[in-house]
C-alpha cells in the first residue's frame, strides 16, 4: 500500500510539471507570434478647429497682421477668401470635408513656399482664415508684398504679386486661368487684379503713410451683384421667321459663369403675341430655357463646356410660331443650382417687337 502511495504522488507531480511546461511553452508562443491586424483608422476629417502638428512659418494666422495692417485685414474679413473654409456651401458640397481634393485649394499652405506652379497643400495650421495672409505672402519666416517696406514682419519684395500668376495657384485647377490667357484681356496685359482688386489710396500699415494699394475685398465675382451685370450681354434678332438670341462676354476674362460646376447661367426665353380672345393682353407662344456651366472637375477636359467663354458668343435660334409679337429674353445667375428661381440674381434682360 506504501508503494502504491508513492507512485500516484509521483505520477501526480509528474503530470503536475508536465502541465506547468505546457503552459510556460503556450506563453513564448503568444508572446512571439504576430498579433493580428488591428482595424483601420478612420480617417480624421479635417476641420476649422483642427490641431496643427507643424507649421510652415513661424506666422501662424491672420489675426497677427491685423494690428500693423489693419485696413488691409478688415478688407480681407469681407471678402469671400475669408469665409473660403467655413462657407456653408462650401461644406456641402464637400460632404463636410471628406472630399478631400478640394480642401488644399480652400486652405492653402503658403504658395510662395509650397511653389506657385506646383499643386496647392493644405495647411496644418489656421484653416479657418480659409485663403488667409499666409497663404499669400508669406516664405521662410518672412512677409512678402508687391512693394518693400521696413516692417517687423519682413517686408521683402516678390513681383509675381503684381501679376495674374498669383492666381494661378489655386485657380489653374478649374481651367479658369486657361481661360483667362486665352482671352483678348490676357493679351492687352490686363491682370486678374486689375479687375478683382481695384487700386485705392489708403495706410498699407498703420502710422505709416497713405499710399496707393490693391483693394483685399475682391470685386465683380460670382459673389457680387454688381460684377454679374457687367459680365454678360443680350442681343436679339429676328429674320426669316426665326429668333436669334446672342450672349456675349463682355466683362469677364474667363468664363461664366466661372469655374465651379455648381455656379450656373440660364437664360430664359419667351415669345408673346397678343391675344386673340382678350384685347390688351398675351399668349405665350414660345418659352425655352437654356443652361450655361462649367463641366465638373473630372470631366473638364472631356466634354465641352457650355460657359460664354471669351470673344466666343454663344447663339440660340429658334423657329418662331408668329409672325408678329414681342420676344423677351432674361439671364438670371444661381451661386448654386438648387436655389430656388427666385433667389436668382438678375444679369440683364432684352426685348425686341417684331
Amino acid at each position: 500500500m506504501a508503494a502504491t502511495g508513492f507512485w500516484v504522488r509521483a505520477l501526480t507531480a509528474f503530470g503536475l510539471v508536465l502541465l506547468l511546461t505546457f503552459v510556460l511553452w503556450k506563453a513564448g508562443q503568444k508572446s512571439t507570434t504576430p498579433s493580428e491586424s488591428p482595424p483601420p483608422v478612420k480617417p480624421i476629417v479635417p476641420t476649422p478647429e483642427s490641431p496643427a502638428p507643424t507649421a510652415l512659418s513661424q506666422f501662424t494666422q491672420s489675426q497677427e497682421c491685423r494690428d500693423c495692417h489693419l485696413a488691409v485685414y478688415d478688407e480681407w474679413q469681407q471678402d469671400e477668401h475669408a469665409t473660403a473654409w467655413t462657407d456653408n456651401l462650401f461644406r456641402l458640397f464637400t460632404e463636410d470635408y471628406r472630399k478631400v481634393e478640394c480642401l488644399s485649394c480652400h486652405a492653402p499652405a503658403p504658395m510662395l513656399e509650397t511653389g506657385i506652379e506646383e499643386t496647392p497643400k493644405l495647411r496644418d495650421l489656421a484653416r479657418a482664415d480659409g485663403v488667409g495672409c499666409l497663404a499669400c505672402h508669406v516664405r521662410d519666416h518672412r512677409t512678402y508684398g508687391p512693394s518693400g517696406a521696413a516692417g517687423p514682419c519682413g517686408g521683402k519684395v516678390e513681383p509675381v504679386l503684381k501679376t495674374s500668376r498669383a492666381c494661378f495657384h489655386c485657380h489653374s485647377a478649374h481651367n479658369l486661368f486657361k481661360e483667362y490667357e486665352a482671352s483678348q484681356q490676357a493679351r492687352d496685359g490686363v491682370t486678374c487684379q486689375d479687375c478683382h482688386m481695384p487700386k485705392l489710396v489708403r495706410q498699407n500699415a498703420e502710422g505709416g503713410p497713405a499710399k496707393e494699394g490693391r483693394n483685399h475685398r475682391f470685386i465683380w465675382g460670382g459673389h457680387d451683384p454688381e460684377g454679374l451685370r457687367r459680365a454678360l450681354k443680350l442681343d436679339l434678332a429676328v429674320r426669316d421667321s426665326e429668333l436669334t438670341v446672342t450672349v456675349t462676354n463682355i466683362g469677364a476674362a474667363h468664363g461664366v459663369p466661372g469655374e465651379i460646376n455648381n455656379r450656373v447661367v440660364y437664360l430664359k426665353v419667351f415669345v408673346l403675341t397678343p391675344s386673340q380672345g382678350e384685347p390688351g393682353m398675351e399668349d405665350e407662344v414660345l418659352a425655352r430655357r437654356e443652361t450655361m456651366r462649367a463641366p465638373k472637375r473630372l470631366a473638364r477636359n472631356l466634354v465641352p463646356t457650355t460657359q460664354v467663354l471669351p470673344g466666343q458668343p454663344r447663339v440660340y435660334t429658334y423657329r418662331l410660331p408668329v409672325a408678329h409679337g414681342r420676344a423677351t429674353a432674361a439671364l438670371t445667375y444661381k451661386l448654386q443650382d438648387s436655389l430656388l428661381d427666385s433667389q436668382a440674381t438678375l444679369m440683364t434682360e432684352a426685348e425686341l417687337k417684331f
